[in-house]
């Protein structure tokens, strides 16, 4: 552990949440949608059918409107954390769902294994940089289930959250683009 780099991601992620206490649910919505509206006209998206995704907390950019829009041409997996991992199951009409321990709706079924069908990830994150480094919320769980993963990993965030320097180091993965209201980095 680098606990120099640690207290660096941490005062990151304080100031992040700050940064997100300005602005109301109503327009953390909007600019979800403005976000996934930009992901939209990539031709990564476009080309892509079997999709991981994930169930927004409240403090990240919802997916909810875009599953509920792309639903009927894609296919999604939502991910489920399991003795400290992510694993990832089919969304479907008919899913039903519990609630994990901090509060996400979590799909119930099977665990998605061939991860050679897997054509894009959609990874949230706390903060993004112009190198395509992420921040997450400190526990891992993407950076070692990304660590195998051939699929293009696209990180998606509110503006506010894009720096042009974040801390990372060897064990971050970094993302293949990163899409922003206003930004496509890649």
């Amino acid at each position: 552990m680098n606990s120099k780099l640690d207290s660096a991601k941490d005062k990151l992620r304080k100031e992040i949440a700050a940064e997100k206490r300005q602005y109301t649910s109503e327009q953390l919505l909007q600019m979800s949608d403005e976000v996934f509206s930009v992901l939209e006209i990539t031709g990564m998206f476009r080309d892509a059918s079997t999709i991981f995704i994930y169930n927004a907390m409240a403090d990240e950019v919802s997916t909810q409107a875009f599953i509920e829009k792309w639903k009927s041409e894609k296919t999604f997996y939502l991910p489920v954390v399991k003795d400290e991992h992510l694993v990832f199951r089919k969304l479907e009409n008919n899913t039903s769902f519990e609630k994990s321990k901090i509060g996400v709706d979590e799909p119930i079924g099977d665990d998605f294994t061939n991860f050679s069908k897997v054509d894009l990830i959609i990874v949230p994150g706390t903060a993004f940089d112009r190198k395509c480094n992420r921040v997450g919320r400190g526990k891992g769980y993407y950076d070692r289930f990304l660590t195998n993963i051939k699929a293009p990993k696209v990180g998606v965030c509110f503006d506010f959250q894009l720096k042009d320097q974040i801390p990372a180091d060897e064990r971050d993965i970094k993302m293949d683009m990163i899409v922003g209201e206003n930004e496509l980095i890649w």
